[in-house]
């Protein structure tokens, strides 16, 4: 229960943390990337064929001359794309100031009347000497001009974590007055133009929408402004157009970071035909989290991952849990992609990343908690199971380590060491130790290698159980094999002492076989992994009844090895506890 309530605790800290980066924007970059790779998927689809872009492109600059063309033949320009009579024209250059007075009526006179969009600016700072210069204006056409056409701002919108333009806000508050951006306004116009039905859109003030670029650079319909100057295009080519003029050439510093090809800028020109385009279509995307109803969607998401991730690990083995959490990122990846096809964003990385750091803090919770497990199993049983059985104990879990037991067919061996406590009155504590020690470790090696449990020293004697906690075969032979194996080595053991003490020592055995309640036996503060019933009663019964070097077995161990062990039969004995005899073999050898 303890653990249970610590990997919640750790959970609920994990999901506070991600929420806190969520709102943060800690990984902008990223979620970037991701946004940007969807718009790669979608790349290069049908370019609308009504909006068309005339540029001041190197063209222009060489046989026109470096811009700022004058005012006569830029009116000039204008008037021959005016004359097809295109839907709307929106001029994306600033004419802030005035020039000469016959140049700048001619090009008052180009767009007097018509459907023509100009360009402003907002200026919040420059540079200027390497000093950040604080402004706050509105540049706007000359006067006379302003009078005759619209206008829109051309400020556009870079993300600031990678200069990359992915959104627009149509119409935002500058100095007390709401403006229109540069393309919403061309949209406007072209509306007031067109008969047809299309929506006009009532964003709120400051909202960002998602431009759904359509291609990369240079992907729409291009005439160069010099073409269009010396007549050289076909008579009507504008007719019924959204014709955009601007800056088409590097030189004029009009070129942005799109994420459709972060290697090619795009023209600033170009950027507003995507946006007049997604405004004919309906196609922009409007992210979750900047809308304060739908945030709440991605903050259920983050949480609902986060208890994914959580549960799946604890529930799951890690393999499993593994092709779990990778399954509900895919089905999640593709479902964001639905839904962004469908003009929403999702955030795909904080969910994403909340599923997999909640399956793998909880994996490594999981296995820190095994390795605890481990070392508390290894405590227990270490010191009296063979380590290859500790290891089988392990894959059992805890249940196998609860007070109580069962009932289990077993083989249990008592073995004593006769005429230990002679030697020990002779013989020096710290040698009467050293003595012990050697006998006991023999007992444990001989137990272990056949798989035995150790279940306790008692004193001088020694209690080993078979075929529990796990499943071993043939155990009552292996019983029978650890005592005689005891016998053998105790025969050096034993000799050494006699030259040293002038006294001998032997090991006494006794092995019987039946059934036991086997388990852990105790109270809850203190317990111990032993065997309890009359077949450990009689193994013990046979083993005080054993002369030193003496193996004795039972009927029942008997019937087990009888064709493995050569035995002398020492007819029935009378023990304390049982009313009837009890048949009694003498192990005089084993054969392997």
């Amino acid at each position: 229960m303890k653990t249970k309530v610590k990997s919640i605790y750790i959970i609920l800290f994990l999901m506070l943390l991600m929420l806190c980066c969520y709102f943060m924007d800690a990984f902008v970059v990223i979620e970037n990337s991701i946004y940007d790779s969807f718009l790669e998927t979608d790349a290069e689809q049908e370019i609308s064929k009504d909006i068309v872009i005339v540029g001041i492109d190197d063209i222009s600059y060489k046989n026109i001359g470096r811009w700022p063309f004058s005012r006569d033949i830029q009116a000039q320009i204008f008037n021959n794309i005016l004359k097809d009579n295109p839907a709307v024209l929106g001029i994306d250059v600033l004419y802030d100031s005035k020039t000469q007075a016959e140049s700048d009526n001619m090009l008052i006179d180009s767009i007097k009347n018509r459907n023509v969009v100009c360009a402003i600016e907002h200026v919040e700072s420059y540079e200027k000497w390497g000093h950040k210069q604080d402004v706050n204006r509105i540049i706007a056409p000359f006067e006379e001009l302003l009078a005759v056409c619209e206008v829109g701002y051309i400020n556009p919108d870079p993300d600031e974590s990678d200069g990359a333009v992915r959104k627009t806000i149509l119409n935002k508050r500058f100095m007390d007055n709401v403006y229109n951006s540069f393309s919403y306004q061309i949209f406007l116009n072209y509306l007031e133009n067109k008969s047809n039905e299309l929506q006009k859109y009532n964003y709120d003030l400051n909202e960002p929408l998602y431009i759904d670029y359509l291609g990369k650079s240079k992907t729409y319909d291009y005439f160069s402004a010099y073409q269009v100057f010396n007549n050289d295009l076909p008579e009507g080519i504008f007719e019924g157009k959204i014709v955009l003029f601007g800056p088409y050439a590097n030189a004029m510093q009009d070129e942005y970071i799109t994420p459709t090809n972060r290697t090619e800028k795009m023209f600033g020109v170009e950027i507003h035909a995507s946006i007049i385009q997604n405004l004919l279509e309906n196609r922009f995307k409007v992210k979750a989290s900047d809308s304060s109803v739908t945030v709440l969607i991605e903050l259920m998401l983050i949480v609902v991952f986060c208890l994914i991730g959580y549960l799946v690990s604890k529930k799951f083995k890690p393999a499993i849990a593994f092709i779990l959490t990778v399954g509900v990122i895919i089905v999640y990846i593709i479902s964001a992609k639905i839904i962004y096809n469908n003009g929403l964003i999702l955030q795909l990385f904080y969910p994403s990343l909340m599923i997999v750091v909640s399956y793998l803090v909880m994996l490594a919770y999981n296995y820190l908690e095994q390795l605890q497990e481990k070392k508390r199993i290894t405590n227990i049983f270490g010191k009296y199971v063979a380590p290859q059985i500790v290891g089988k104990i392990l894959e059992e879990g805890e249940e196998s380590l609860k007070l109580g037991g069962n009932r289990r067919f077993v083989s249990v061996l008592f073995v004593d060491i006769r005429g230990f406590t002679p030697l020990s009155e002779k013989a020096e504590p710290e040698e009467v130790v050293a003595i012990l020690n050697d006998y006991l470790d023999l007992c444990a090696k001989s137990i272990f290698n056949n798989g035995g449990t150790l279940d306790k020293f008692i004193g001088d004697a020694t209690m080993a159980i078979y075929n529990a906690p796990l499943e071993l075969e043939d155990h009552a032979f292996k019983a029978v094999k650890t005592a005689w194996e005891m016998k053998q080595g105790a025969e050096p053991l034993r000799k050494n002492i006699e030259e040293r003490f002038g006294r001998t020592v032997s090991f006494g055995i006794g092995v019987n076989t039946g059934y036991a309640v086997v388990g852990n036996i105790g109270s809850k503060d203190r317990m111990d992994y032993t065997a309890i019933g009359d077949t450990v009663n009689t193994s013990a019964r046979l083993e005080s009844n054993a002369k030193p070097g003496q193996v004795l077995i039972s009927q029942a161990t008997y019937e087990l090895v009888k064709d493995r062990v050569e035995v002398t039969s020492l007819g029935g004995i009378k023990v304390k506890g049982k009313a009837e005899e009890l048949m009694v073999y003498q192990v005089e050898g084993v054969k392997e």
